[in-house]
């Protein structure tokens, strides 16, 4: 249990086809921030896209990462937020000039929002690109789960004493479990279930999920699974840098390593530097060679 307090429950609403998924972030986003000394707004902007990557994998079949990216021609310049198929999540935010008074929303607009999903056995991601339509994170994602996956989703996401809450109901096209197939009582279900969960951000965080929940939803039955449990987890390594190095090319390292005598990666994400000698790059690209002759 990486953090007692970073959690995500997922549930289902008993006899419907309508299922749901909280999550709670405070740790996770703290230790994916500690080293980039973000501005408040900055930090709630990419606390939210965190929990938003978390809500969004744990609905899918994952087996790789789920990336939310967000590029602005403004002083926002890059805010991304990884979530692989464990819940482990990184995020990084690019900026320039004065931004702190700006508000979060404000930050976004007229920007590209871009979802990347990598399926470690696929030869290509999958990318999709989130219509720039909404007053919020949550917004724009429910018109591009809508347009692009045609799953009625609704999302809610608020934060309170640097806790973040997070909360996402489907309505599938097709649920084995759904008993009722009555069209007008199915729609009712759905119209119901969103009403109530509109009160989300007036619900006491102090609650444990059952409770919340229960408050949230006085009148459904609700199955709640185990909790998982959400972690900061940067996927850097030495061999994804070296790997970068030989896309880069031997002859564009060498000169990098005589303007500036060595090769200095470091990641933006979770601070690791990464430095390499002039004689470190001849032996990545020697044992390369050796690799392809043998």
């Amino acid at each position: 249990m990486p953090n007692s307090k970073d959690k995500l429950h997922r549930f289902i609403f008993e006899a419907t086809d309508v299922r749901g998924n909280y999550v709670q972030l405070n740790h996770t986003i703290e230790k994916a921030t500690q080293h980039q000394a973000l501005p408040e707004n900055l930090h709630t902007a990419l606390g939210e896209l965190m929990v938003a990557s978390a809500l969004l994998a744990s609905t899918l079949k994952l087996d790789g990462s789920i990336t939310l990216q967000i590029q602005t021609n403004g002083p926002l310049k890059l805010l991304i937020a990884e979530c692989n198929e464990n819940l482990g999540i990184r995020g990084t935010v690019k900026w320039s000039g004065p931004i702190a008074s700006i508000k979060p929303i404000e930050l976004i607009k007229e920007g590209h929002f871009i979802i990347t999903l990598m399926q470690k056995n696929a030869k290509n991601p999958y990318q999709g690109i989130v219509p720039m339509e909404g007053n919020s994170i949550s917004e724009l994602l429910e018109n591009y789960m809508l347009r692009s996956e045609q799953i009625q989703t609704k999302l809610w996401i608020h934060v309170q004493n640097h806790i973040f809450h997070g909360l996402l109901i489907q309505k599938l096209p097709f649920n084995s479990l759904a008993t009722v197939s009555d069209n007008d009582e199915i729609k009712k279900t759905w119209e119901r279930v969103s009403e109530s969960a509109q009160s989300f951000n007036k619900i006491d965080p102090l609650l444990d999920t059952p409770a919340m929940l229960q408050a949230l939803f006085p009148l459904e039955t609700i199955r709640l699974y185990d909790a998982t449990y959400p972690d900061f987890v940067c996927s850097c390594s030495k061999k994804s840098v070296e790997n970068m190095l030989h896309l880069i090319g031997k002859e564009e390292c060498e000169s990098i390593i005589e303007e500036q005598s060595s090769i200095t990666i470091h990641c933006d994400f979770c601070n690791e530097c990464y430095q390499y000698s002039e004689g470190e790059v001849d032996i990545i690209f020697n044992e390369s060679i050796d690799s392809i002759k043998h």
